[in-house]
């Protein structure tokens, strides 16, 4: 009788450790409460296939925004940076205008004849011509008429072909003595010896019949 009450309490004993134990372990992954079980294998691995196809879907996604954010910044970046070019060029000096050939030859008139000069109060006619060749062209020809009138970067120009900034030039057969600037109109600007740089008629009666060509030298 006493061996059978020691078997039902070890009976008993083992039976409260299995309990206690069984509440011990955590649930196991997978475990649906909603049917009440463990999910099939087949099922979670499935579940973790669909999660990672999903990441990898998703991240052309992200990459095609962060190209379209850095694309919108750099076209940014463009329009702010044209926008500041064009600011420094409204802020630049610009370069003086010199205006016409007339308006820039006639700051000459009333200079005085002076044989060998070149300066705007004293002046010969090659050196009225060579100062404002040079300043208002960029182009440097010589201190001397007939040396412009040999001058082989000029090109010849028939009496009916002139145009404005051609060299006229007048003397005899024998020699080139003067030179001047054409103008519209039929006029040309030069330094006469007897009364400084002026303007006159390509018709004038005196230098009419003493002109012996033109050239051109742009």
């Amino acid at each position: 009788m006493a061996q059978l009450k020691i078997i039902h309490g070890l009976s008993f004993a083992a039976l409260c450790c299995g309990l206690l134990f069984g509440c011990a372990f955590p649930e196991r992954t997978g475990y649906d409460r909603s049917i009440g079980d463990y999910k099939p294998v087949a099922e979670q691995a499935s579940n973790t296939s669909e999660a990672v196809q999903g990441e990898t879907q998703a991240e052309p996604a992200r990459a095609a925004a962060r190209a379209d954010s850095s694309q919108h910044k750099t076209s940014a970046q463009k329009v702010k940076q044209a926008a500041t070019r064009k600011e420094a060029a409204k802020a630049a000096p610009k370069p003086e205008s010199k205006g016409s050939l007339e308006k820039y030859a006639s700051g000459w008139i009333g200079a005085k004849y002076v044989y060998g000069a070149a300066s705007k109060s004293k002046t010969d006619c090659s050196g009225f011509v060579m100062q404002v060749y040079k300043g208002y062209f960029n182009i440097a020809l010589d201190h001397n008429a007939a040396g412009m009138y040999k001058d082989s970067r000029g090109s010849s120009v028939s009496r009916g072909s002139l145009r404005e900034g051609d060299l006229v030039f007048f003397g005899s057969f024998w020699k080139i003595d003067h030179v001047g600037i054409y103008l519209s109109g039929d006029r040309f600007i030069h330094a006469s010896s007897s009364k400084g740089v002026m303007i006159s008629p390509m018709n004038d009666k005196y230098w009419s019949h003493k002109y012996q060509g033109a050239r051109r030298f742009k």
